[in-house]
């Protein structure tokens, strides 16, 4: 498919040559009728190599490893698609890598022999990120929790965090979302162990639902409300900001009620109209240890934003991504951006990337992000945002309608214009009535 063909051409690009997989992914893979692996349209000639601890030999006692010097070198390529469907590789220097663990360690307080229970993918991003480079930095115990596993059971990582008095857990609102689903299932666990329930996509407008429900059922069960910590993250900046857990004099955690009318204008304006024509949202802590950031407006110049208007987010940081893998001109316009003030001149000489992030900085510099500018749909010279657009036919009750995961908000190029459509699927059982009422509500 057109997504296999574009991460081959990323492999390609960033000259791999090399595949580590499990026996059971090989087995699985097409095969030519000598046996051999298939050549994938449009990926380059790979060898194959099992990492499973039955195929891999044992080092000899006096091993060493060989420990290089964190330069500016590339350390790893990390993989992004972009709503148009093309991948690129956000490269990740040794510096950047050593320098982004060190600032997550400091933020979150990490010590050694934590337990940490990770439900995320460990391959990529925040998993990645916290679940393996931050815990071997820090000495912590790491038990992840594969998808295959939450898939059949989902109180399975709160499972993990009871039985070994896990200290951190990192999730996502689906996983938070399952777990109370479940929860009727198993009475007898307690979460009073953990100081941070670390939300991965905390950033995300509806997020904050998740969060107070989560809550809700699980405060019987020992979860303190200020262990709770969204985070913001992208490829480029990797980690934006984070909520600090329970440092001592810290600001409490914040909400936002926006109006959405104001949003569409790119202003911050606290709502006064009806509930469903507005956008909660939580702050995701403060910038990370080391960092700078301000807001810029998404479109032209990178101008800075007034205190009251809704911007990009950009950092500067010796934590975040480098460069676009051989994409120079790409990489110029994200990772070198220099902020200009409302005359047009440069405010200093340090460069910053865009995060990709729309937000902006609210009282006790703590920062929201209200959705991404992939999810930018501008209508009639109006701005929309397709996380916000989810969020609010969320906030009209859908439960017993459609399915809450599955709703989907794109736009469509009508006469020079973008109309947007909002496509959810109808549960089996809703009548045509309470759903055509639900429809109407989400469109006033």
């Amino acid at each position: 498919d057109a997504g296999s063909s574009q991460v081959g051409f990323l492999l390609g690009s960033c000259g791999v040559s090399l595949a580590l997989t499990s026996e059971i992914c090989l087995k699985g893979l097409p095969k030519t009728p000598t046996g051999e692996i298939l050549q994938f349209k449009g990926w380059p000639r790979l060898k194959w190599v099992i990492t499973d601890s039955k195929y891999l030999t044992k080092p000899s006692k006096d091993w060493q490893p060989h420990i290089p010097t964190a330069n500016t070198d590339t350390a790893y390529i990390e993989y992004k698609a972009s709503k148009e469907g093309t991948v690129v590789g956000v490269a990740v220097s040794k510096i950047a890598m050593l320098t982004h663990c060190q600032a997550l360690s400091q933020a979150c307080s990490y010590c050694e022999g934590e337990t940490l229970v990770n439900v995320l993918d460990f391959k990529k991003d925040m998993g990645l990120w916290h679940g393996v480079l931050t815990s071997v930095m820090n000495r912590i115990h790491t038990i992840s929790v594969p998808y295959a596993v939450m898939k059949a059971c989902p109180l399975s990582w709160v499972q993990r965090v009871h039985i070994h008095k896990a200290r951190v857990a990192l999730v996502k609102c689906r996983d938070l979302h399952w777990a109370m689903m479940a929860h009727k299932e198993q009475r007898d666990i307690s979460l009073s162990s953990l100081r941070m329930l670390i939300v991965a996509d905390g950033a995300n407008p509806w997020s904050v639902s998740s969060c107070d429900a989560f809550l809700n059922v699980f405060q019987t069960h020992g979860l303190k409300p200020e262990v709770i910590c969204p985070c913001a993250t992208s490829p480029e900046a990797m980690t934006v900001a984070i909520r600090r857990p329970g440092v001592s004099g810290a600001p409490l955690p914040a909400r936002a009620v926006l109006s959405m009318t104001g949003l569409s204008h790119g202003v911050i304006r606290v709502n006064t109209e009806d509930k469903n024509s507005a956008l909660t949202v939580q702050d995701v802590g403060h910038v990370m240890p080391g960092a700078l950031m301000c807001i810029v407006k998404p479109d032209g110049p990178p101008m800075l934003c007034k205190t009251d208007e809704i911007g990009e987010i950009v950092v500067n940081s010796r934590a975040g991504g480098t460069l676009y893998y051989g994409l120079l001109g790409v990489t110029k316009n994200t990772f070198e951006v220099i902020p200009v003030n409302a005359g047009g001149a440069p405010i200093g000489e340090i460069p910053f990337v865009r995060s990709g992030l729309l937000g902006f900085v609210g009282p006790g510099s703590l920062i929201f992000v209200v959705g991404k500018i992939e999810g930018l749909l501008t209508v009639s010279r109006r701005r929309h945002n397709a996380d916000d657009l989810v969020a609010t036919a969320l906030a009209v009750e859908p439960v017993k309608t459609v399915y809450r995961g599955r709703i989907a908000v794109f736009s469509v190029t009508v006469f020079y214009d973008e109309r947007i459509v909002i496509v959810a699927e109808q549960r089996p059982d809703a009548s045509e009535e309470d759903s055509f009422q639900w429809m109407s509500r989400v469109l006033q």
